[in-house]
């Protein structure tokens, strides 16, 4: 009985453990992440949630967020995406307005945004001199797959569970910019992780993720880990916070526009319809049906494995 009462006193604090850590916001910087999938994507949507809305990413980045921007999109299923970047704040670069403005007459299936607090790898917080270097990109099994990420990873620890033998066949490419090839970012080492874990697991995309993610938790990282990732049809997003508590994420569907986003700052003065994820939950977004939330024993269980690494 005495057993059983333990036990039961510590599942408790565990489970409040995940709780806080999924509903608690604190103060701090991060970078910030967007993507928007669609058939036929809204007239208007683009120019609201990257520009005008209330939180739009522009607008997100009027403070903190100012190591640049970058914006990969994806004209049609399939294709390669085009990525465009830039060191400057997307607050006040002209150009970053520009390419949203053509990306409502383009109208891409698939468009991933991203501003950088830089923490890690080339980094010059503030002096807008390094291109953002997400969202990055690797062209793998006749796709071009793109990836953005939002918190820090250990970059000795990705290093060691990606292999020398791994990195050295698909060494880093720092997205082409010649300051992040030398000095590599933690997330695209995380990217790589993932991909290595699809490849062995035969190209199955989901258990490749989660198994990329169950390795690093168990570890022991207990940084931000949440990530838009696309592999030009399909996009998928996970949320899992950082000790700070400060990595949010939302989804949203609307089936009478017919598009799905993913953000970690709803656009909107309030938050609507758009759905906070739980923390270690994984959603799959495609352009015509609605976003599916992963039900897998494997991450469910994460945050117990968390909560007793970090204490």
């Amino acid at each position: 009985m005495a057993n059983s009462r333990v036990l039961t006193k510590n599942l408790l604090i565990v489970g409040l453990f995940c709780v806080i850590l999924v509903t608690s916001a604190g103060p701090g910087q991060a970078c910030r992440l967007y993507g928007a999938i669609s058939n036929n994507i809204p007239d208007g949507l683009l120019q609201s949630h990257l520009i005008t809305a209330p939180y739009s990413v522009k607008n997100l980045a009027k403070s903190g967020n100012i190591d640049g921007w970058g914006i990969a999109y994806i004209p049609k299923y399939g294709d390669s995406a085009i990525t465009k970047r830039s060191a400057i704040s997307a607050f006040h670069d002209a150009d970053y307005d520009e390419l949203v403005n053509t990306l409502e007459t383009v109208k891409p299936k698939i468009t991933i945004a991203h501003i950088r607090y830089c923490t890690s790898g080339c980094c010059a917080h503030g002096k807008e001199i390094v291109k953002n270097p997400h969202p990055f990109y690797r062209d793998k099994d006749g796709k071009r797959w793109i990836f953005a990420h939002n918190g820090g990873v250990s970059v000795k620890r990705m290093k060691k569970l990606i292999g020398e033998e791994y990195l050295q066949a698909n060494p880093p490419n720092g997205s082409d910019i010649s300051a992040c090839a030398g000095n590599i970012v933690d997330s695209e080492l995380y990217f790589l992780h993932i991909l290595k874990n699809i490849e062995e697991n035969n190209g199955d995309i989901i258990k490749g993720i989660i198994a990329a993610i169950v390795e690093i938790v168990k570890d022991g990282e207990h940084g931000g880990m949440n990530f838009i990732l696309s592999d030009g049809k399909t996009m998928w997003a996970f949320r899992k916070g950082g000790l700070i508590l400060h990595h949010k994420l939302y989804y949203l569907h609307d089936s009478e526009k017919g598009y799905s986003a993913v953000a970690t700052q709803y656009p909107s003065s309030s938050q609507d319809n758009w759905i906070a994820m739980d923390n270690y939950e994984l959603v799959v977004l495609r352009g015509n049906s609605a976003p599916v939330v992963v039900q897998d024993d494997r991450l469910n269980g994460l945050c117990f494995i968390s909560a007793a690494i970090t204490h």
